[in-house]
């Protein structure tokens, strides 16, 4: 069901003040430019399914099973290799540093610490932080 305009002027209106109140947390949930996949990546990645193919057809002409495994785990490791962007951080944001806003490591402790800070944000957002 699509949103009134008086809705959607409200969404529009929220958003903006969400990068306005907090530009780290807005960019975080903001959507992501689609990884880059090189040529060269799929070629590799045709190339591997290709030759696995081969071996599975070889594989199904001589009684070996095992062969038509391998084949079977090749092609796929190629397909995948081929889908798959490069690995490595492909954004900064994730970076090893003290952000404490983005959804990296920050989020993995188990004290609750996290939490804790996103309520006192919240808290202090709304005004009703009872500390104050």
């Amino acid at each position: 069901m699509p949103l009134s305009e008086h809705e959607q002027k409200m969404l529009d209106e929220m958003e903006r003040q969400l990068f306005a109140d907090d530009p780290r947390l807005a960019r975080a949930f903001a959507p992501k430019s689609p990884p880059r996949r090189s040529g060269r990546r799929i070629l590799i990645g045709l190339g591997a399914v290709v030759v696995g193919l081969g071996v599975l057809v070889l594989a199904v002409s001589l009684p070996a099973v095992w062969l038509g495994v391998i084949a079977f785990i090749g092609m796929l490791t190629g397909a995948v290799y081929a889908v798959t962007a490069p690995g490595g951080s492909s954004e900064g944001d994730s970076s090893p540093g003290n952000g404490g806003g983005g959804a990296g490591p920050a989020t993995s402790g188990g004290d609750g610490t996290f939490m804790r800070k996103m309520e006192e944000r919240w808290e202090k957002r709304a005004g009703d932080d009872p500390r104050l």
